[in-house]
């Protein structure tokens, strides 16, 4: 598996692959128009935010991905963490994670924060694995998906 940097060119495979692992949940949709229409240009959305994305590649196709963007004063938000069932529990995730720890911790920030769907109970497993605490905060997307959201951190030092 080899991680890169996300180049718009690639933004066609990543919401290939975002959709591929939404079919897991029931009634869980992406709509790109409406809720991420970032996707369409992952580079440019991203980079135009000061942030980061990036992708796995199995040979040449992806088959994993997540970025980050500054949030707040001290703070980075995790966005769009998803990696192909038959990849998961390899330590993919696990090592996006570690790598924006790095950047958080080389800049300075004070907390990582994400949202992360109520449905995606594998992910909410492997972020409090990771120390990462569950809030009380929730919030409701009103998209075609009928999503809510937890609310992770974690607090660095």
């Amino acid at each position: 598996m080899k991680l890169k940097v996300a180049r718009n060119k690639d933004s066609d495979q990543i919401i290939r692959l975002i959709r591929k692992c939404f079919k897991d949940y029931k009634n869980c949709y992406l709509d790109v128009e409406n809720d991420s229409p970032e996707l369409k240009k992952i580079f440019t959305y991203f980079k135009s935010k000061k942030g980061k994305f990036w992708i796995y590649l199995n040979g040449d196709k992806v088959i994993g991905c997540m970025g980050y963007l500054p949030h707040q004063k001290n703070e980075i938000e995790i966005h769009k963490l998803y990696i192909d069932q038959k990849f998961r529990k390899i330590g993919l995730a696990k090592k996006l994670m570690m790598k924006v720890e790095k950047i958080a911790k080389k800049t300075h920030k004070k907390k990582i924060v994400l949202w992360t769907d109520t449905r995606f109970k594998e992910a909410h497993a492997m972020y409090k694995k990771l120390t990462y605490k569950k809030l009380a905060k929730t919030r409701k997307l009103n998209d075609i998906s009928n999503t809510t959201e937890y609310y992770f951190e974690k607090k660095l030092n």
